[in-house]
């Protein structure tokens, strides 16, 4: 469905830029908070997408941090420099299963003690993936300039997007609450959206707006013909914020890769790789509004005849799709002992559909004696609402079409005896040059465009990696991961809709053993952690003679994440 946005357009400039409060610049409200455009791919959605750093292969090159862009002769070579490939003197199969832990540590709040459990609020995942399989085979052998030709087929897992994060705060200004965020941004664009029909309901129409649909469904805001306002929350009320942020998926790259050897010196290779993405994010935001023992809840004095208990806003967003790039590769090996190798990625194209809904619950106290005739009122005078929207969806000539960076890839191994191996690699990426492409809203390009270009920079990633043979059949590995910032100075410490990943890095280590001639198998252990920008559940922000405020606003949160993967890989020489 082809998305008009009359004067939303405007909004979405601001709220998708989205930087911190001390940066805005426009006169006009700016809605922002991981609460709101969960509807649309934001830009910040697509840099997610976009953000791999080849943490993930086989336990061998897993163990010593990825560093193949040189050394090769792994599956994961098919998806760092394909003239890996070319280095196999034989076929091989391998298949990598592997259990991973992680943890997400949010500081700036409180402790999440929420009594409202949905059964998937945690702060931590535990789960089963296969980060890499595939197999090699030569398809030509000789004794001429071209010894070999090698082709490949294999799956690597390039990106992971399981997370959890709990976030809350208690005793709020009633002033800072997403009812108070609902009103605002109805009244910012009472003009914008026709929210009657000849029976007087407030329909589903755009779903920006759907925050504000299910809050006036569900009793957290009225209007009448002054505009927007609150009459079940008194003015005299303190707020506790509960958000609970889960995301799932993740990015898989399927390799058909040619590797070619001429005379042990100099490898060359090209790989297709076809991107598999998977993306869920389910959004929880959730209120309680209390008052001071003894303290009668009034709104400017008045007390209220319907006094709202708590509110919980629900939004699960999905992102599928596919995308393809090519990769071309060198290696050259001039002395048995020294190889270097240089790989460089195109831009991948990505096309890919996404679906949203969203749901609300409250429930009401009738303070007043039911005077408006309510139905649905227990003998305890509580009364619940339960709104659940229709489901959104953007999808074929209405997908959302980018690009992400292209990479460059240099690497050195060095083999010492025939014992130890020494690798590093090198990668840069350039963040700024992710376009979107193509959209269901007009002209969202351009701002996105500029987006990347003002706020990314290009990023640096280096891996190293050391193998030593203890034993002619027991190997011992280790290595190490850093992925740089990819945010410009300014905006390090910014505040934008979604935390961006930032600096990663990741420790491994691992072993491994050869049972016989043909076969291997292979042990490791990664830990990682991930910095992210700071966020927030909601905020508006306005300015005034050139200063720029927060008027309403959640507290300020700050996650890290830690990972933890356990790798075996077993492997057959044909």
């Amino acid at each position: 469905m082809k998305r008009i946005f009359i004067s939303v357009v405007a909004t979405l400039a601001l709220t998708i830029a989205a930087v911190s409060p001390a940066k805005a610049q426009d006169p006009k409200p700016d809605f922002g908070g991981t609460m709101i455009n969960n509807d649309i791919a934001t830009w910040l959605d697509l840099y997610d997408m976009s953000f791999t750093s080849h943490n993930f292969g086989t336990a061998r090159s897993m163990a010593m941090g990825n560093a193949f862009t040189a050394l090769g002769a792994d599956m994961v070579s098919s998806s760092l420099n394909p003239a890996g490939v070319g280095m196999y003197v034989g076929g091989d199969f391998s298949f990598s299963p592997m259990m991973s832990f992680s943890k997400s540590r949010t500081e700036g709040g409180d402790p999440y003690y929420s009594s409202f459990d949905y059964g998937w609020f945690d702060d931590h995942t535990e789960r089963f993936a296969i980060p890499s399989f595939g197999v090699v085979s030569p398809i030509y052998m000789g004794t001429g300039g071209v010894t070999n030709i090698n082709f490949g087929i294999s799956y690597n897992r390039i990106a992971d997007f399981n997370q959890e994060r709990l976030m809350a705060s208690y005793d709020n200004d009633v002033v800072n609450s997403m009812a108070n965020y609902f009103c605002e941004l109805a009244n910012a664009n009472r003009g914008d959206f026709i929210f009657d029909d000849d029976s007087g309901r407030l329909l589903f129409g755009d779903p920006h707006f759907w925050g504000s649909v299910l809050a006036y469904k569900n009793g957290l805001i009225n209007v009448d013909d002054q505009g927007w306002f609150i009459d079940r929350i008194g003015t005299n009320a303190l707020v506790d914020h509960y958000s609970a942020v889960q995301t799932k998926g993740s990015l898989g790259e399927w390799a058909f890769t040619a590797g070619f050897n001429i005379v042990d010196k100099l490898y060359l290779g090209i790989s297709l790789g076809i991107q598999d993405l998977n993306y869920k994010r389910r959004t929880y935001s959730g209120e309680n509004y209390h008052y001071g023992e003894g303290e009668q809840p009034n709104i400017s004095d008045k007390p209220l005849d319907y006094e709202m208990q708590y509110a919980n806003y629900i939004q699960n967003t999905r992102y599928s799709g596919a995308g393809h790039n090519f990769k071309i590769g060198v290696t050259a090996r001039p002395f048995n002992w020294l190889r270097i190798g240089v790989a460089y990625h195109t831009p991948t194209y990505y096309s890919i559909d996404l679906s949203y809904s969203a749901e609300m619950n409250s429930e009401t106290f009738s303070a007043g004696d039911n005077p408006d005739g309510y139905t649905g009122i227990g003998p305890n005078g509580y009364f619940e609402d339960y709104v659940e929207s229709p489901l959104w969806e953007d999808y074929g000539a209405y997908s959302w079409d980018f690009r992400s960076p292209s990479r460059l890839l240099t690497g050195v191994a060095l083999t010492i005896g025939r014992r130890a191996i020494i690798s590093v690699d090198y990668e840069r990426s350039w963040y700024q040059t992710i376009r979107l492409q193509d959209s269901p809203i007009e002209q969202l390009d351009v701002i996105y465009k500029q987006n990347y270009k003002d706020i990314f920079k290009g990023s640096n990633t280096l891996r190293l990696g050391a193998e030593l043979y203890i034993l002619p059949a027991v190997a011992l590995r280790a290595g190490y991961i850093w992925s740089g910032k990819t945010l410009r100075s300014d905006y390090e410490h910014a505040i934008f809709t979604r935390p961006i990943p930032t600096e990663q890095s990741l420790l491994t280590a691992g072993f491994g053993l050869h049972l016989n001639k043909t076969t291997t198998l292979d042990f490791a252990y990664q830990y990682g952690q991930t910095h992210y920008t700071a966020e927030q559940i909601f905020y508006v922000t306005e300015t005034v003679g050139g200063i720029t405020e927060p008027v309403i606003e959640s507290a300020v949160f700050n996650t890290k994440t830690d990972r933890h993967h356990a790798v075996v890989t077993i492997g057959f020489r044909f």
